[in-house]
């Protein structure tokens, strides 16, 4: 009889296996996630770099020291202070003075001259502490005031358990006592500073031909950045695309790592103290397996976003409908937000995000006022809608609130009655809420018609 009953409940969970459904009282063992991956960094973060949100953290917030990772900073404050990076600066033997011997260094002939974006390509491709000086002292900022500005972008970015008293990254080992850092901070370095196209296609160079100077022929260097070399990545899918390495005493064997994805899911490892330089590459590999993994098999969400919109006021905006979908993904992780497309896009763009079916119109590039003809009226009044020309008195009177909106704005004039209404209509409904337009003959670019779809109702 016992063997009866063991057979029964034996087929019971036999079919609750096939067809999902369990007897009473009886309930199935449930899979476990494998932990993350146990690494040897003395902190780490793992962040999603288009959200910014932490997905796997160890002593986020413990103070390390950054070594040459803090040059990514000394290059962003270059980019922001600089007009003219083609201009040229002389290394100095003033300036060769003020860099240790025992500095990762390319020791540079005093005398010489690059150009700016020269020693930005050499600071963060071979992590020069020669490059990291000559433009700290050399670029025409007081080098006192380029400290300055080190700590006040750090604090504008929210890294409060950070401060630089060096371009070099160097620290208590030769006597900067004030250079640290904490892992979450330099992940939102990173991520801010692979906003920056000229930063992100530095960092993404695996090797860079040096020019030739009076006294010193041309020659290569490569990328500190061993994914590049000795510890390429296989069978993966995901790639290295940055960002900066660094070594000290007091910091260890240290990489901030930035991977994509082919959907534009975008992952930055701060992976700081390291016992040995194998032991960080392992221990990012782990971290970004395991990570894109568990997205694949959705126990984690990550966002899908574009570089070139990353901390612009339509961040958070593009984000979300890239994630969606309603947004095409380029493999670049480019979005262009200037970019005034033609009417057919912008259309096809607004209605994805939005969920309307508006028709293109005639124009050939959106205008404002053609938006709002093909919203209210289904598709524009011809060329009229381009031009302003007038196009007759219409009919009806404007109410006080649309009086009020088209006396507030440029180009309304030449349009008819009926056409202002719907003018106003669309800026009365919120759509423009996002953006500040005051013409309505204004092309719509790309970034504006997401803002404006987004409202749009």
């Amino acid at each position: 009889m016992a063997d009866k009953i063991k057979k029964v409940i034996t087929a019971f969970v036999i079919a609750a296996f096939i067809t999902g459904i369990l007897p009473p009282g009886i309930t199935m063992p449930v899979k476990a996630s494998a932990a993350v991956p146990s690494v040897q960094a003395s902190a780490y973060v793992l962040m999603d770099a288009n959200s910014g949100d932490v997905i796997y953290k160890k002593g986020m917030n413990k103070k390390i020291y950054p070594a040459s990772t803090a040059k990514l900073m000394t290059a962003i404050v270059i980019i922001d202070n600089i007009k003219d990076l083609d201009q040229s600066v002389k290394y100095t033997k003033k300036i060769q003075k003020m860099v240790p011997s025992d500095a990762s260094r390319l020791y540079l002939k005093a005398g010489t001259s690059y150009r700016i974006k020269q020693y930005l390509t050499m600071l963060l491709v071979a992590s020069d502490a020669d490059s990291a000086m000559a433009l700290a002292a050399g670029s025409g900022i007081e080098y006192g005031k380029f400290i300055e500005l080190m700590n006040s972008t750090a604090k504008s970015y929210g890294m409060d358990k950070t401060s630089f008293d060096n371009p070099m990254g160097l620290d208590t080992g030769n006597g900067y006592k004030k250079m640290y850092t904490s892992a979450y901070d330099y992940a939102l370095l990173a991520r801010h500073a692979m906003s920056y196209g000229l930063i992100r296609n530095i960092v993404a160079r695996k090797t860079y031909k040096v020019p030739a100077r009076k006294g010193k022929p041309s020659f290569t260097i490569k990328n500190t950045n061993g994914f590049y070399s000795r510890y390429k990545l296989k069978n993966k899918e995901y790639k290295i695309i940055g960002s900066k390495t660094g070594t000290t005493s007091a910091s260890g064997h240290s990489l901030i790592a930035t991977a994509r994805d082919k959907e534009g899911h975008e992952l930055i490892c701060a992976y700081f103290g390291g016992k040995s330089s194998a032991n960080v590459y392992s221990g990012i590999e782990k971290l970004l397996d395991y990570a894109y993994k568990q997205y694949s098999n959705e126990k984690i969400t990550l966002a899908a976003g574009f570089w070139d919109t990353r901390f612009r006021g339509s961040e958070k905006i593009i984000c979300k409908h890239a994630t969606s979908g309603a947004i095409p993904m380029q493999e670049d992780g480019r979005f262009n937000p200037e970019t005034v497309k033609d009417a057919e896009y912008t259309i096809k763009l607004i209605n994805k995000i939005s969920g309307l079916s508006l028709d293109k119109g005639t124009e050939s590039r959106l205008s404002v006022a053609g938006l709002a003809a093909v919203r209210y009226n289904g598709s524009s009044t011809g060329s009229s809608i381009v031009t302003g020309s007038s196009i007759g008195t219409g009919s009806g009177e404007l109410t006080d609130n649309e009086l009020n909106i088209i006396s507030s704005l440029e180009n309304t004039g030449s349009f008819d009655i009926n056409e202002q209404k719907k003018i106003a209509k669309l800026y009365l409904s919120g759509a423009m809420a996002n953006i500040e337009i005051t013409d309505v003959l204004h092309q719509i670019n790309k970034e504006e018609a997401v803002l404006i779809a987004d409202l749009l109702t």
